[in-house]
């Protein structure tokens, strides 16, 4: 409790420094709402042509890339701008601000910020999460409940990993805000082969998203097992939650080795 009183504290403070820009908070929102409605156009343009891809209907798909979306959407609130910032702060010295504090550096980070220009992405997600859910007419029971939420908090777990192993980087490469957008940016980064069945890839690309970034976790592997498609290894459709304690364990594990290699940089 007392960590939620001391987000929504800074989380009022930040949006405060942010309206202070005049509109600028609101034309991020408007920008951010535009480029993710022109992504789900694109989609519709594409299933419009074609009637499935790789034995998926547009609505399965759909249902697929909003359910890993959803837990994107949410690490993203908490992890995306400090990592993305971490070679800033290495970079000036200013790192140092964070280990003065009587707070966990990360911690610390992610609570004085808040993302919210992810808002237009997990509204949509959500609305079209719900609109092809209801199109499939799944019949949930409650095992098929519990994995597909266990699956969830599984794949916030692998985002929020795979985040903040990229950031750590900065305590040796100074800079990592390239390797940061390169594998969690879902415009042009690995991010965005998540949107699609695994099957369309190539083998290798499959390997990577399984075993090397585990991103086919996040929606492939889960919504597939919901959905009933033959998978040619059924057990990893289990190893969501195996995979998110690896990760997370390993991030956790590099963060501490980041924080005994920083040295201050500032001038």
């Amino acid at each position: 409790m007392n960590l939620f009183k001391i987000y929504k504290h800074f989380v009022v403070i930040y949006l405060k420094g942010k309206m202070a820009y005049h509109c600028a908070l609101l034309f991020e929102l408007i920008a951010n709402t535009i480029l993710i409605g022109i992504y789900f156009a694109g989609f519709m343009v594409i299933f419009h042509n074609f009637d499935g891809i790789a034995g998926w209907s547009a609505n399965e798909v759909l249902f697929m890339f909003t359910t890993s979306w959803l837990s994107y959407s949410l690490s993203c609130f908490f992890f995306w701008s400090p990592m993305k910032d971490m070679g800033e702060l290495v970079r000036t010295g200013k790192f140092d601000l964070y280990l003065t504090r009587p707070i966990n550096p990360l911690l610390y980070m992610v609570l004085q910020q808040f993302q919210y220009t992810f808002i237009p992405r997990l509204a949509f997600s959500v609305g079209f999460w719900l609109y092809s859910m209801n199109k499939l007419s799944i019949e949930w029971t409650a095992a098929s409940l519990g994995l597909y939420a266990l699956n969830m908090i599984s794949a916030f777990v692998i985002f929020s990993s795979i985040t903040i192993f990229t950031g750590t980087i900065s305590f040796w490469t100074i800079k990592s805000e390239e390797i940061v957008s390169l594998l969690t940016n879902n415009n042009y980064g690995l991010k965005n082969y998540t949107d699609y069945p695994l099957p369309i890839y190539s083998k290798g690309m499959q390997a990577i998203l399984t075993f090397v970034v585990p991103y086919a976790f996040t929606g492939y592997y889960p919504v597939a097992l919901l959905l009933g498609k033959n998978l040619d290894k059924p057990l990893l459709a289990f190893a969501a939650p195996v995979i998110a304690l690896i990760a997370g364990s390993a991030s956790c594990i590099f963060w501490k080795l980041g924080l005994k290699h920083y040295g201050s940089a500032g001038a």
